[in-house]
């Protein structure tokens, strides 16, 4: 987060005229606060677009983000008739979304290095060829292993989609802005797998297995067809020397379809650039960030999806249709519920203090809702882990699924947003990393059911949510020196120009 002298330290080597120039020329928002970053007088530049604009690729480029875990799992619940299909038991058969998830982990490090310097726009629309061929390949598969390759294709080009999406908010937006917007982006990631849960156990019933395939295939190529025409280029560097450059601005046409003139001048592809992402580990406000979500995404959003199917089936004796309506309404509803209480609020929060203190605008500040969703994650869990070992009806623990969910959604938008504040050059790098995390989730499908054999649901679920509990108590020390920490280190040396 730069304030406005902070601006002009950025550019060193220019004059005191030309510094002393900037200064007079600091734009201010509504409420009389710098802007931060500061917007340049470019009408193509994406801070500058109108608001309708804005809203159209936030909204595109959030619903791919949703496709991501949609993708991963709208399979889910005909796992069983997968089964029988490639007579392989549902363990094994599992092993096809965790391979979708890794890999849709791992992609993202060799697609974000790639929109930095090609642009978000050429490498969005190929992310989603690639997911379409996927799916087409894995509705077709006639065998197990076809299947898992088509899965990792599929993984290869959801991977992309999930991660270009923070860097196109972050171009688009200012600070004050950002907690609702990123907001709407985690609302829609959070419940791709959910809404994915939902319309596949009903598609796999009445249709088959294969249908599971097919229409994300067809959603996907929808999403494409939009983006052809309505995700222009957002990549624009804001360096002066650039900027001064400049003659005149792009015309919408011109950010759609003139790839050279949307490209960065003197930037080109480097090995190092694969490796950023793990430069950012080096910030204990990345890394801290992401531990936490990669457990809270685990646990409370990727272990459902997994295990819904088994324990419905073998517990009250439900079809996948109902499985799917059982594992995405009371997500979809927690998750609602929880942005409500997240994105605003995260960015009354940061501005009220902002206005106490002289209108300097503290990143740490967005976390203290956090506090909040510890509680409720571990609870939901607990809850439900002890109703199902209880055989308790089966809509009461569906609502410990809800509150679960609940603090997820909370715990996303504060935590995304809290890394773009700090690190905003940087932010899709950092995407990438909460990306892994989610990659990482795969774990989950080789250890619960043999704690479930162990220990029983109500320990196990237990367990889970008190791991979540545990690891919180990184971010309240990000809350108490997670200033003193970024300054001691300073910002990262790369992406400058963006």
């Amino acid at each position: 987060m730069k304030a406005p002298s902070e601006i002009v330290e950025h550019n060193m080597d220019l004059s005191d005229i030309e510094k002393e120039s900037i200064q007079l020329t600091i734009k201010l928002d509504k409420n009389g606060m710098p802007l931060i970053p500061q917007p340049s007088d470019f009408k193509d530049d994406p801070l500058n677009w109108p608001r309708w604009l804005k809203w159209t690729v936030l909204l595109q480029v959030s619903f791919m983000a949703f496709l991501g875990p949609f993708n991963a799992a709208v399979v889910n619940p005909s796992l069983v008739l997968l089964g029988e299909a490639f007579h392989k038991p549902v363990e094994i058969i599992t092993y096809s979304t965790t391979t979708a998830i890794i890999v849709g982990g791992l992609s993202a490090f060799i697609w974000i290095p790639l929109t930095n310097v090609y642009g978000r726009r050429p490498i969005t629309l190929l992310a989603e060829i690639f997911t379409i061929l996927g799916h087409v390949g894995s509705a077709r598969s006639t065998t197990f292993a076809t299947l898992l390759g088509s899965r990792a294709l599929n993984g290869i080009g959801f991977g992309g989609m999930m991660t270009v999406g923070t860097a196109f908010l972050n171009d688009m937006f200012f600070l004050h802005e950002r907690g609702e917007k990123t907001g709407i982006y985690t609302i829609f990631v959070t419940n791709g797998a959910h809404m994915g849960v939902l319309a596949g156990g009903f598609l796999g019933q009445k249709f088959g297995w294969a249908w599971d395939f097919w229409m994300p295939a067809i959603v996907t190529a929808v999403s494409l067809l939009f983006a052809i025409f309505l995700l222009p280029e957002t990549l624009f560097s804001h360096e002066l020397r650039f900027l001064a450059k400049r003659q005149h601005g792009r015309t919408y046409l011109e950010m759609l379809f003139n790839f050279k003139g949307n490209l960065l001048p003197q930037r080109t592809l480097q090995f190092k650039d694969f490796l950023t992402s793990f430069y950012m580990l080096k910030y204990p406000s990345v890394t801290l960030c992401f531990w936490y979500y990669t457990w809270s995404w685990t646990f409370v959003n990727i272990l459902p999806a997994l295990s819904m199917a088994k324990i419905y089936s073998s517990h009250y004796g439900f079809e996948s249709g109902a499985i799917g309506l059982c594992t995405g309404i009371p997500l979809i509803v927690g998750c609602v519920i929880g942005e409500l209480c997240a994105g605003k609020l995260s960015d009354y929060i940061m501005y009220s203090k902002a206005k106490r203190n002289s209108g300097f605008r503290k990143p740490e500040h967005r976390l203290y809702l956090t506090a909040v969703a510890a509680a409720f994650m571990p609870a939901g869990m607990i809850m439900f882990g002890i109703c199902i070992q209880r055989k308790a009806m089966y809509i009461i623990p569906l609502i410990g699924l809800c509150i679960s969910v609940l603090g997820l959604q909370i715990t996303s938008t504060c935590l995304y947003a809290y890394v773009s504040d700090c690190y905003r050059a940087q932010t899709p790098e950092s995407a990438v990393l909460m990306n892994f995390g989610r990659g990482l989730s795969f774990v989950i499908g080789f250890f619960w059911l043999p704690a479930v054999n162990s220990i029983g649901y109500d320990w196990t679920w237990t367990t889970f949510g008190l791991i979540i509990l545990l690891f919180w108590l990184p971010i309240f020390l990000l809350i108490k020196y997670g200033e003193v920490w970024r300054q001691r280190l300073g910002s990262p040396n790369f992406h400058h120009c963006i």
